[in-house]
């Protein structure tokens, strides 16, 4: 090799010989120094050419080929190939595999291929050949042992940098000490920052294992002072919402509470000049610095060990601003009328509240320790006011606004910090005082009686006009003579002005202490969470009652409340399914019923938080337990359903499907399928649990259930379970019976009956009509399908159908006599026009009557008795129909009507006829008519006509 390149090449290569090159015994150390030297000045050529003629088998052929690959023709997808053999190469020489003779140690060609990938990254003549190169190498596993940069990381801070115009260290690209290296990346993620690559310089930070929250609170710098150049950080959203984005990231990248604090600490003492009107910047400077205080108190309060004499000067810096911030807004306001602050919003709308609650010092554990609701170490009460300001550092106005501040406080019910503020600045405040007097009374500490003072006018607050204590009226019994101490925390209530509210919270909390026979010292330490588990412990009737007016005095929120009462349902339904010890106390007990249900879930101001916790809980309860899931579905049914919340009616409805279908169905557990479905009583989209009874022939399960609320739900199952049959199974009759049955739908029962009769008459009407014994068995039951619809029609006071069915009855028992007579007249189904005939054929009277009310027809009397009386002579037909109806005038005159053809040998017939005339002139005027004037004469020369007949002649009336 050395006789192929050039003689400054070869001196390079050889100057480290003592002696020329033609006597020299080469080693392995003289061929590393060779292919270190003819890599780094690119005769890669040269070595490829060597390698393949003397040591073709060396591995380290395919990393040259790799090299010259990548370097003279960029085809980086063969390089990688290359690559891969060398790596597969290497690997079985490790494991053990036939080496070559005459090969080089692996250890030496290891070392060699290190030289190789790091004089190739050297090489690289732009940053795109760099980033390809390190991708190349990303995508192969670890290759040699060695010391050598991890490929990997370099390719993913290669792709970082992309587009930042920071270029890759060559330092990096060598061997170097990982001090040196973490120097390096130091390097970039500063050069990153300063060109403003905030998120490019974190992820840097992160692959190289360096600290973040210096780079973050470097950022944060920096956008603070870029933010305070704009004209919007006059307005205190703007600042709101950015110190809120500082106090997020710090929280999501897990900063050093120190450090954080320290940030918010050092911030609250910057002060930035602004133009416009300086009382109206300093208040909202004022505003600013006590978030910030807040902020820092917060970050404070995270460490391990708080520093709470640090805590505590803060508190007493943010109240000096909040006094400072007091007097510039009253003075504003008295200055100019147009020139007032912005009205203030509500708490949930203003961001600045929200947060000043959220970092409020009262939500300091630490802070609120029980040594400031005692009276020892409060200040006492100075007559002199020289007094007051010797022993306080406010002037008189400051110390008016405090009183004002500290009143605020009290009416909020932060009495502990309430308590500081006095201490922090040797104020007296009498509420302050008298709210701790309440607190000390119920701990059990003696305080001496009250002095009966009538407060002036405008100083009184009656309880009865605070909204926030008309709820606490109900709970707080009335003050008995033998409790001296209830007596005298009342008294104490009157005279306070602000904290009236916590007084009476105190007062309501020893009422409860003695009814949960357990000192106000614990109860009032305990959380009110705990408290209102004890007291829906209690076995009292009226504990809902309690526990509602308890909840509204302690400001319970309402997720709070739901979390108790769902995890209350779940611990009661899992102990219901198991062996319960025998003194073990439940707050929920299924035995109870629906009621007590209703009232454990109204304790919580909206149900529909109650449901969603219920289902949250649905997952902590073991499958084998599905009568508790089941339970557990049908309760938060009536969270979602007093709260009409549809979208959570939907997943209990969806969940309740999965369950059937997955569990209960196929485990058999068909009377638990029956409970979900009666228990939420969605029947119509729940259709499905009855497809699942009736394939399993478990139909009959819902039947046997019995409905413990109110009649309309067992209406609306009933009204259901027909639906379903109606358009699911409408040819199964037994079901429909059977349905109709357990319910008492008689009417229902009736109908059915009635339409099967109708059903079995027109099968007869579809065939010929032959008499056979067929036909009489089918007649028979037809006959007595219509006894029991009209039996069940009658029963379900369904008069008009019960006598129609009564009517067709009738009608079927007339047939079955003509054909027990061996007749073969039809009177069953029979159209319009054949009903004359069938009147005509009938020999009795009382038969007529029967065809007649069963098809509603009105027969042709006039027809029929002319044909019966006047052809046939039949007087007894005539004389059953004057019994059954009368025969009227108009009867006669349709009858003779019909006498123009009458053969002669009937006239007596027609005399006869007339006889059953009531009406003596329609009498004569028959007679008259027909020339009957034997019957005319009679008419006349009757003594009983004779009058009447006369004067109706004479009068000229008759016609």
């Amino acid at each position: 090799m050395l006789t192929s390149v050039d003689d400054t090449t070869k001196k390079k290569a050889t100057s480290h010989l003592p002696e020329a090159p033609q006597h020299h015994e080469w080693t392995l150390h003289d061929l590393s120094i060779i292919w270190r030297t003819l890599l780094w000045l690119g005769h890669v050529r040269v070595l490829l050419r060597g390698f393949e003629l003397f040591q073709q088998d060396c591995p380290l052929v395919l990393v040259l080929r790799m090299f010259e690959w990548c370097c003279d023709y960029r085809k980086f997808t063969v390089a990688k190939g290359k690559l891969l053999d060398f790596q597969r190469t290497l690997i079985t020489l490790r494991n053990g595999g036939p080496a070559i003779a005459g090969s080089f140690p692996l250890q030496w060609v290891e070392s060699q291929a290190s030289v190789l990938l790091l004089t190739m990254l050297q090489r690289c003549s732009s940053q795109y050949d760099l980033h390809r190169l390190l991708q190349l190498l990303a995508d192969v596993d670890k290759l040699l042992k060695s010391n050598g940069p991890d490929f990997r990381k370099l390719s993913e801070l290669s792709q970082l940098l992309q587009g930042s115009g920071v270029t890759l260290p060559e330092r990096l690209l060598q061997c170097i000490a990982p001090s040196t290296q973490q120097e390096e990346f130091q390097f970039i993620v500063d050069t990153l920052q300063a060109g403003g690559c905030y998120s490019q310089a974190r992820r840097v930070a992160e692959l190289s294992g360096l600290p973040i929250h210096c780079l973050l609170l470097s950022q944060l710098l920096q956008e603070v002072n870029v933010h305070k150049t704009k004209w919007q950080w006059r307005r205190l959203e703007t600042r709101v919402a950015f110190w809120t984005k500082c106090h997020n990231l710090l929280k999501a990248g897990s900063s050093d509470p120190e450090s954080a604090s320290q940030f918010f600490l050092s911030q609250s003492e910057v002060i930035t000049p602004l133009a416009g009107d300086k009382t109206q910047t300093e208040v909202l400077d004022i505003q600013e610095r006590c978030l910030l205080l807040q902020l820092t108190a917060h970050w404070l309060s995270l460490q391990i060990h708080i520093p709470v004499d640090e805590l505590e000067r803060l508190e007493k810096k943010m109240w000096l601003c909040q006094i400072d911030k007091h007097i510039l807004t009253t003075t504003i306001e008295k200055e100019n009328m147009f020139n007032l602050p912005s009205p203030a919003t509500a708490p949930e709308i203003n961001a600045y509240e929200v947060c000043m609650k959220e970092f409020s010092f009262s939500n300091i554990v630490d802070l609120n320790r029980e040594k400031y609701l005692s009276l020892e170490g409060f200040p006492s009460h100075s007559e002199k006011l020289d007094d007051l300001d010797a022993e306080s550092d406010l002037s008189s106005e400051e110390r008016r606004v405090l009183t004002v501040l500290v009143g605020q406080l009290l009416d909020k019910g932060s009495i502990h910090e309430a308590s500081r503020v006095c201490r922090y600045f040797n104020i007296h405040d009498p509420d302050v005082w008298l709210v701790l007097c309440c607190h000390s009374l119920a701990c059990g500490v003696q305080i001496p009686e009250p002095k009966e003072e009538t407060p002036k006018a405008p100083e009184t607050k009656a309880l009865t006009h605070s909204p926030s204590l008309s709820s606490l009226s109900s709970f707080v019994m009335l003050p008995l003579p033998e409790d001296p101490v209830t007596v005298h925390i009342q008294k104490l209530v009157n005279q306070c002005r602000h904290g009236n509210n916590y007084c009476k919270q105190v007062l309501s909390l020893y009422q409860l202490s003695k009814e949960l026979q357990c000192p106000f010292s614990q109860i009032s330490r305990e959380h009110p969470h705990s408290v209102l588990e004890k007291l829906l412990l209690l076995q009292q009737p009226d504990r809902f009652r309690m526990a509602k007016t308890f909840i509204k005095a302690q400001s319970l929120s309402a997720y709070t409340v739901a979390e108790l009462i769902s995890n209350a349902v779940v611990q009661g339904l899992l102990a219901s399914t198991q062996e319960q010890q025998p003194g073990e106390k439940q707050i929920f007990r299924p035995s109870e019923g629906q009621e007590s249900l209703l009232l454990l879930i109204r304790l919580c101001d909206d149900p529909n938080i109650v449901g969603l916790k219920l289902l949250e809980n649905l997952n902590t309860v073991p499958l084998r337990d599905l009568n508790s899931i089941v339970e557990l579905l049908i309760v938060a049914h009536s969270c979602f359903s007093l709260t009409c919340n549809m979208e959570g009616i939907v997943r209990i409805l969806q969940a309740s499907r999965h369950l059937s279908h997955n569990y209960l169905a196929p485990r058999e557990h068909y009377s638990l399928l029956v409970r979900l479905l009666t228990g939420i009583g969605r029947y119509n989209e729940m259709t499905y649990i009855f497809d699942l009874l009736h394939q399993n022939h478990c139909f009959e399960m819902l039947l046997r259930k019995k409905m413990d609320r109110e009649r309309g739900q067992r209406s609306t199952l009933k009204t259901a379970l027909l639906d379903y049959i109606k358009h699911c199974l409408p040819a199964d009759s037994e079901k429909h019976n059977m349905v109709a049955l357990c319910f008492s739908m008689r009417r229902e029962i009736g109908e059915n009956h009635e339409i099967a009769a109708k059903t079995q008459l027109k099968m007869i009407e579809s065939q010929d009509w032959v008499v056979t014994p067929d036909l009489k068995s089918s007649l028979v039951k037809v006959l007595n399908l219509l006894k029991d619809a009209a039996e069940s029609f009658s029963k379900d006071s369904c008069v008009r159908q019960a006598s129609h069915c009564v009517r067709r009855a009738k009608l079927i028992t007339l047939q079955l006599h003509f054909l027990n007579q061996g007749s073969n007249l039809r009177l069953i189904n029979l159209k319009p026009a054949e009903l004359h005939n069938a009147f005509m054929t009938l020999p009795q009277l009382y038969q007529v009557f029967v065809v007649s009310e069963a098809y509603g027809y009105g027969p042709d009397w006039a027809e029929i008795l002319y044909q019966k009386v006047v052809l046939k002579g039949d007087f007894v037909y005539l004389e059953e129909l004057k019994r059954r109806r009368p025969l009227t005038s108009a009867l006669f005159e349709d009858i003779f009507r019909k006498l123009d053809s009458t053969p002669s040998s009937v006239s007596s017939n027609v005399k006869r006829l007339l006889t059953y005339c009531d009406d003596v002139c329609t009498r004569y005027r028959l007679a008259y008519q027909q020339n009957l004037s034997d019957v005319t004469k009679t008419l006349l020369q009757d003594n009983k006509t004779y009058g009447y007949m006369n004067d109706t002649l004479t009068s000229k009336t008759f016609i």
